[in-house]
Formats: C-alpha cells, sequence, structure tokens
C-alpha cells in the first residue's frame, strides 16, 4: 500500500521532500509477531530492512520458544538476526548495558 501511496500522492502534490514510503522507513518499527512465516518476514525485510524489524511475542498465541526457533531459522546474517533480537529495541529505547 505504501507504493500506491507514492504513486497517487508525488511529491509535488504533497510538498514533501520524500515519499512516504522513505518517511515511513525512517519513522516506524515493524515485527513478525503473529505471523512466523518466511514470505511475510521476507516482505518486511524488503521494504524495511533489519534495522527496523523487532522481536516481539504474541503471547498467548505464540510462545518465546517459537518466536526464537523462527528468528535462529532467518536467512539474514549474524547482525542482523542480532539487529532484530535486541539490538534494534536497544536503541529505539535508548538501553544501555
Amino acid at each position: 500500500w505504501l507504493q500506491r501511496l507514492d504513486d497517487s500522492l508525488p511529491l509535488a502534490a504533497t510538498g514533501l521532500s520524500r515519499t512516504l514510503t522513505r518517511t515511513f522507513q525512517e519513522h516506524v518499527y515493524v515485527t513478525p509477531s503473529g505471523m512466523l512465516s518466511l514470505p511475510h518476514f521476507q516482505f518486511i525485510y524488503a521494504l524495511m530492512g533489519a534495522e527496523r524489524i523487532l522481536f516481539s511475542v504474541d503471547y498467548p498465541y505464540q510462545t518465546l520458544d517459537g518466536v526464537k526457533t523462527f528468528i535462529d531459522s532467518l536467512p539474514v546474517n549474524k547482525a542482523e538476526k542480532e539487529a532484530i533480537a535486541f539490538r534494534n529495541a536497544e536503541r529505539l529505547l535508548g538501553i544501555t548495558a
């Protein structure tokens, strides 16, 4: 739907300096919670990148173990898995060790 917004509301019409998609990508975080499937993850990964995906659990419908297994199985490198699992939340929430 973001592409549709960009097509319907070009920069000349909005007066913005960047597209709605780019604004969304810079200000929104997403989670695969509740939809732990590879196609869903690939879609949000392609749109947002690993730096905008947060770990979460759709409790009580999913378990912590189920989400961990899903993250471990993702076809991304170790740094991206760590970003999704905890580093993005640390950065977003200002958590320091």
